[in-house]
């Protein structure tokens, strides 16, 4: 088992450590919040009153996950007011100097995945597995703050997918075949964002950087192949569970994980 110096509330930081830390925790924190105001826009597609109901919980469980990190943020110095600010004041088009999120929740990346309910309820079918995996590491992480918060997150996360195999069955109960059918077909785009959730290889050419220096400090407990792994017997689990079959050979899109890397050399 892997061992590694842990911190609590108020201790001091190395700054390597300081500094790669509360880069993750904002790439968490911002995209959380981005994506919340993404899902918010999906309920252009609700079919009916209890799915728009379910669809309002999550936009206000994935604020309240930003609201938790940014909290912690602030006792480490950082300005929250000003990224909450340019979120909310340039949704579309969040300025990368100031903000730091995933590329998936960036609008003009996300609004292409989306043309219908079915859409909606495979995304958190599918793609928040991936989230459920790779946000679940961080509760064994080195900042004790922030493992305490993502134990809740987590929770909720799981929540999240529940709400996805509950809409999906919905989407095929008053569908039919035929929308089992069409739903099976629009699998592959979402696991590609899925499989690149979590990032590249901790190995290779096309690794991360910056994830060697994340896993010794103990920030990131798993290697992206662990989390993989973890995704897909989940996601498979699930897709059962609905009626529907994992696809295969299926690429993993990493350009949906990467946040601003020009501006955030740390973000990969």
């Amino acid at each position: 088992m892997r061992t590694f110096k842990t911190y609590d509330k108020g201790d001091v930081l190395p700054d390597d450590y300081r500094k790669a830390l509360i880069n993750l925790m904002c790439f968490q924190a911002d995209s959380e919040y981005a994506g919340g105001q993404r899902v918010a826009e999906n309920h252009q597609y609700a079919t009916r009153p209890e799915e728009a109901y379910r669809l309002s919980k999550k936009v206000f469980e994935e604020m309240g996950h930003a609201f938790y990190v940014w909290n912690l943020l602030q006792e480490l110095g950082v300005d929250v007011d000003a990224r909450l600010y340019e979120l909310s004041h340039n949704p579309e088009n969040p300025d990368p100097k100031k903000v730091n999120v995933i590329n998936g929740f960036r609008k003009e990346n996300w609004s292409k995945f989306f043309e219908c309910w079915e859409d909606v309820a495979l995304f958190s079918t599918v793609v928040t597995p991936a989230a459920v995996a790779f946000l679940g590491q961080y509760r064994e992480c080195s900042y004790l703050p922030w493992a305490r918060v993502n134990v809740r997150i987590h929770k909720e996360e799981y929540g999240h997918l529940a709400f996805g195999v509950w809409a999906s069955k919905r989407c095929i109960e008053f569908g039919g075949e035929k929308t089992r059918e069409f739903m099976q077909q629009r699998i592959p785009k979402f696991m590609q964002m899925g499989l690149g959730f979590y990032g590249r290889p901790s190995a290779g050419d096309k690794k991360s950087e910056m994830f060697d220096i994340y896993y010794e400090y103990g920030i990131k407990v798993k290697k992206p192949e662990e989390l993989q792994a973890e995704y897909l017997e989940l996601l498979d689990s699930r897709l059962k569970e609905i009626g529907l079959v994992m696809p295969t050979d299926v690429e993993a899109d990493y350009d949906m994980r990467m946040g601003y890397e020009a501006a955030h050399p740390l973000a990969a």
